[in-house]
C-alpha cells in the first residue's frame, strides 16, 4: 500500500512539475520578430509574405493566360439515337463541332466511356465561326446482345469548364 502511495505521490508531483513549465513555442529572429519553431529554413515572416504573394500573382497571370485563349463550342446534336443496331457491326454518326467565339478552337481530346465506342476527333484547330467533325463509332459486344446502350463521349477543349460531352443509345439486336 506504501508503494501505490509513494508512486501516486510522485506521478502527482511530476504532473504538477509538467503543468508549470512553460513549452516555448515561438522563438525569436534576428529581426525581433516571433515564429513558430515549425516554420521551415530561416526566412522571416515577411520574405514568407512575399513568396506567397508572388505565387499567387503568377497563378493569376497563368489563369487571366489561359481564359484569353478560351473559346466557346457547340456540339450537335447532344444525343444520337441509332436505334436497332446490329449485333457486332459497327455503326457510326458524326456530331458537329461549331466554335461560336472568338478564338481558335482547339480539341485536345475525346474520350468514350467505354471500349465499344470510339471517337475520332478534328486534328486542326476550328477557326471561329467554322465547324468540324467528331465522329464516333461503336461497335457492340456479344454480351450486350438485346439490350440498350447508351455511351458518352467527353470532349476536352479550350473552353470554359473545359469539357462538353455527347452520347448516342440504341439496342443492339439479338
Amino acid at each position: 500500500m506504501k508503494m501505490k502511495k509513494l508512486i501516486l505521490m510522485f506521478s502527482v508531483i511530476a504532473l504538477a512539475v509538467a503543468c508549470t513549465n512553460e513549452t516555448e513555442v515561438d522563438i525569436e529572429t534576428k529581426e525581433g520578430e516571433k515564429r513558430s519553431k515549425l516554420a521551415a529554413g530561416s526566412e522571416s515572416s515577411e520574405a514568407l509574405k512575399k513568396q506567397a504573394e508572388k505565387r499567387r500573382k503568377e497563378k493569376e497571370k497563368q489563369e487571366q493566360e489561359r481564359r484569353a485563349k478560351q473559346t466557346t463550342m457547340e456540339l450537335s446534336p447532344a444525343t444520337h439515337d441509332f436505334g436497332a443496331i446490329p449485333k457486332g457491326e459497327p455503326v457510326s454518326t458524326v456530331f458537329t463541332v461549331k466554335n461560336t467565339g472568338d478564338k481558335p478552337l482547339v480539341i485536345n481530346d475525346a474520350k468514350a466511356s467505354c471500349g465499344c465506342t470510339v471517337p475520332r476527333k478534328p486534328e486542326e484547330p476550328i477557326m471561329p465561326g467554322e465547324e468540324g467533325e467528331l465522329e464516333v463509332t461503336f461497335t457492340s459486344k456479344p454480351n450486350q446482345a438485346g439490350s440498350p446502350i447508351s455511351k458518352t463521349v467527353t470532349v476536352t477543349a479550350n473552353i470554359p469548364g473545359s469539357t462538353q460531352r455527347v452520347s448516342i443509345k440504341g439496342r443492339v439486336e439479338e
